[in-house]
């Protein structure tokens, strides 16, 4: 298990659909899943085959491009969490979530609903788990492409320190791009150990159907950060 005493060094690969991007490491390895099965699918291979892991729950915090509300959701519509941003909830691995982001200063009048698929945890110092939460950062050029009706998804991983770049790191996330077919999975797992997927873009929630699936069931921890 990868451990660590000072602050991960998180990065994200991500996709934008239709978007040029840089080349990616050459793919060698075989991965059984990428970021375009359904969603759900990578969080519950993770389930069986790291069933100790299921279900524990680990911090995500939901970063904006400046101020604005994120929403999570209880099963439905009716169950709102509204919390501003950054908003930090804790998350079970092996699920999904959906939640709503709003009242961006950047954008007024848009809401978005992304998901963000679990598939593994950071194991922190004891007692500190809420110090180190998994950063999902939407920035406003990922915002401004989902705008176009197009879609990003991305992959966020814990970086091996084997292969870390032999230089200082001015933040402790690093984003790249890669080509749309390319399987993020498979280049964040020959990167380091892939904790999240997150999709941008998409599905809205469907106003006549209150209890549309669309809206979060998995269990949602509230968390002081």
């Amino acid at each position: 298990m990868c451990r660590f005493n000072t602050t991960p060094l998180i990065l994200i690969l991500s996709i934008c659909a239709g978007l040029s991007a840089t080349t990616g490491q050459a793919q060698e390895r075989h991965q059984p899943l990428d970021h375009r099965a359904p969603t759900g699918m990578a969080g519950r291979w993770s389930a069986i085959i790291r069933p100790g892991t299921a279900g524990i729950p680990q911090p995500v915090q939901v970063r904006l491009p400046s101020s604005g509300t994120v929403t999570f959701y209880s099963g439905s519509p009716n169950n709102p969490i509204h919390m501003a941003a950054p908003a930090q909830v804790g998350m079970g691995v092996g699920y999904v979530y959906r939640f709503r982001i709003s009242d961006l200063p950047e954008y007024p009048g848009v809401e978005l609903y992304p998901t963000v698929e679990l598939i593994d945890r950071l194991h922190a110092p004891a007692n500190l788990a809420q110090e180190f939460p998994i950063p999902v950062e939407l920035s406003e050029d990922e915002i401004e492409i989902v705008l176009q009706d197009r879609m990003v998804t991305k992959v966020i991983y814990l970086e091996e320190p084997d292969l870390a770049f032999p230089v200082e790191q001015e933040t402790t996330i690093r984003a790249e791009t890669l080509k749309p077919n390319e399987n993020l999975l498979q280049a964040a797992d020959q990167r380091g150990r892939p904790l999240a997927i997150v999709r941008i873009g998409g599905r809205i929630p469907d106003p006549r159907s209150p209890t549309d699936e669309f809206f979060s069931q998995s269990p949602l921890m509230l968390t002081t950060p």
